[in-house]
């Protein structure tokens, strides 16, 4: 029987996936590259640097940030009635000044978030103009804030990085904005709060956070911090100098200096005013809270103030060597010594074979020349390293020097660094959330050795590595081979090489955003992925404790909105109505026809309904296909079935 196209067909052609992750419209999002001359932005960061340490302050840090303090940011507007206080940089030195916001400015700031929801707006092409200025001109001076206030060794690459994902996710706010405007989805626009990262807030914080919700028209306030704040807010500044030039409604943008107490009460009022709405009710979006920083902090804040938590957490960072050449050394080296660990992809555990591994072997690998360089943070970025150690070194969380942690060594010539050396993975069990401490700012780096008698290359060690993964679900795996790939014997036998299989092995067995595989020719690093490459980064906290530390799992490039968006209750209607009638229609043609036919006729389904609405309409018909699908004959029927389908084997599909 001749089988007829359902009428019911046309509507879902025009319903296909498109911000959303692994669809073929975000594939399509990464190209075309863009080129990023960097010598130009290093260029004009040394020489704002410059600027800032001629205008030095007795009183520490640069004096036109004790004259200009961190303040609020309302309507356009410095609110500079508050009380004056001393910022500290990442050293634990006095580097400007700060007003915090005063009674009646806590309250103009209070009304400002629990006021109504902001109109529609498309702000696209003003935004993307300003954030090309910011980018391209302002981009010195913002780099020299962060290296005096953070000691950022390498804020060059960030910028590379902006100015390269910034587009992908450009792009996917263009299908964000279609789809909204198709009815298929609802994009809140009340209040987003943003604090600030210490690292890494020129592209997290101002571009894909701030300027990427700004762009859909949702306004933003932005936190301020209590260390290392004035980089921030001087961002924040140029932003809504630039707002006021583009005459963006300057109401969009808001910018918090206050004390904790007070930021909890807004983010508490901010939270109370978006469940007060019955649409935000009725869908039950919490006010997003754009969060990227610990995991323990993140579950500390969700439970307390921001059930709307969107987190991006760090983890254990792992490297597998399975030898230790002095090309793998000192990748391991400049791994846990990148921006003075200061980064959240630094190395934090190396496992490597005991034959090599010996402490002797470690405090080599650790002997970090920084002489050669200044050990200051500028001179670092003069060179163009992006890896090292800092004098004096930034201090710890609790604001007091890096100290040797209990039970690891303090490296000999490399102060600031400590490490131990011992057999298996290490787990100390300090907290569900974070069983190992990460040190952060600190080179403290943990060297494990497999059990005796096990191969490091074994399938007995990937798996343990594998399970060891799932656990502390860093960002980040990276496995080295003890040899070049010339030197490889299985290559030319046909069969991959160790740390191939090795490397496959352990990803088939656990769940991170980033894997890299390398050798002793072309070692990897504990790094995170290039967006520009097509890679995505992803900070995920383990399955166990996710509902504790975010609403969502955060992957970068994203749109960012779609986390807080949700689907229109018409348009899931017209789905589903659209999707009953095709149902029916398939199933008249189908009723009369034997079991491949009914095969093709999921063929022909898959084929012409949407992604994500093809498998549970047509698994009825896949089941029909019986054991006469197995059938020689119908091989190719049934693998072309397989494949639209996206299973593996017809186990799967009964």
């Amino acid at each position: 029987r001749r089988f007829r196209r359902p009428a019911m067909v046309a509507p879902f052609r025009r319903f296909a996936r498109s911000y959303h992750f692994a669809s073929p419209a975000y594939h399509a999002a990464f190209s075309p590259r863009v080129a990023v001359d960097t010598a130009p932005i290093r260029a004009a960061a040394l020489a704002a640097h410059g600027r800032l340490v001629a205008e030095t302050s007795p009183s520490g840090g640069p004096a036109s940030w004790h004259a200009s303090p961190m303040v609020s940011l309302l309507g356009g507007k410095r609110l500079e009635g508050g009380e004056r206080v001393l910022t500290v940089d990442a050293f634990g030195a006095t580097n400007g000044a700060q007003l915090l916001a005063s009674t009646d400015e806590m309250e103009a700031l209070l009304r400002q978030i629990e006021g109504p929801a902001a109109p529609r707006a498309d702000l696209r092409p003003a935004i993307r103009r300003l954030e090309a200025r910011l980018l391209e001109q302002r981009a010195g001076e913002m780099i020299a804030a962060q290296l005096v206030d953070f000691g950022k060794q390498d804020g060059v690459t960030e910028f590379e990085e902006a100015h390269q994902a910034n587009p992908v996710e450009m792009r996917l706010n263009d299908h964000m904005w279609e789809a909204e405007a198709a009815g298929e989805i609802v994009i809140p626009r009340r209040p987003v709060l943003v604090p600030c990262v210490s690292n890494f807030s020129h592209f997290l914080d101002l571009c894909r956070k701030t300027l990427r919700c700004l762009e859909l028209g949702i306004p933003v306030v932005v936190l301020s911090r209590s260390h290392t704040a004035q980089y921030p807010f001087r961002w924040a500044q140029l932003l809504a100098d630039e707002l006021a030039a583009e005459r963006v409604d300057p109401t969009l943008f808001t910018f918090v200096s206050a004390s904790l107490p007070n930021q909890q009460r807004l983010i508490r009022a901010a939270t109370r005013a978006a469940a007060s709405e019955p649409a935000a009710a009725a869908e039950g979006t919490p006010t997003p809270f754009l969060f990227t920083g610990a995991r323990s902090l993140a579950a500390l804040i969700k439970a307390d103030v921001a059930p709307g938590m969107i987190a991006s957490t760090q983890g254990p960072n792992l490297m597998v060597a399975l030898g230790l050449p002095p090309s793998v050394a000192k990748a391991a080296a400049l791994s846990a010594t990148i921006e003075n660990s200061g980064q959240c992809t630094a190395l934090r555990v190396l496992l490597a074979p005991q034959a090599e591994a010996t402490d002797a072997a470690v405090g080599a690998m650790l002997a970090v020349d920084a002489a050669a360089t200044g050990a200051d943070a500028a001179s670092y970025l003069s060179a163009g390293q992006f890896a090292g150690l800092l004098a004096p070194a930034p201090v710890a969380e609790d604001g007091r020097p890096p100290r040797t942690p209990s039970g690891y060594t303090a490296h000999a010539a490399s102060e600031g660094v400590s490490y131990r050396v011992s057999v298996g993975l290490p787990d100390d069990g300090l907290s569900r959330l974070e069983p190992l401490a990460e040190h952060w700012r600190q080179v403290v780096l943990d060297v494990a050795t497999p059990p005796a008698g096990v191969d490091i290359a074994s399938d007995e060690s990937a798996d343990a590595v594998g399970a060891w993964l799932v656990r502390h679900q860093p960002i980040t795996c990276s496995v080295n081979g003890a040899v070049g790939r010339d030197a490889a014997p299985a290559v030319a036998a046909g069969s991959p090489p160790d740390h191939f299989r090795f490397a496959r092995r352990v990803f088939e067995r656990s769940a991170l955003c980033v894997y890299s595989v390398g050798d002793a020719d072309a070692p990897v690093l504990s790094a995170q992925a290039r967006p520009q490459d097509g890679e995505c980064f992803g900070e995920l906290p383990p399955l166990s404790s996710m509902a504790d530390v975010t609403v969502f799992p955060m992957v970068v490039p994203s749109a960012q909105a779609a986390y807080f968006s949700h689907y229109s209750t018409e348009h899931l209607r017209a789905l589903g109505a659209a999707a009953a009638a095709l149902q029916r229609a398939l199933a008249e043609q189908a009723a009369s026809l034997g079991g491949l036919l009914k095969a093709g006729v999921a063929l022909v389904a898959c084929a012409v309904l949407p992604e994500g609405l093809a498998v549970p309409v047509c698994l009825e018909y896949a089941l029909a296909v019986g054991e006469e699908a197995s059938e020689p004959s119908a091989r190719p029927l049934r693998e072309r079935l397989h494949a639209q389908l996206g299973l593996p084997d017809r186990g799967e599909i009964e």
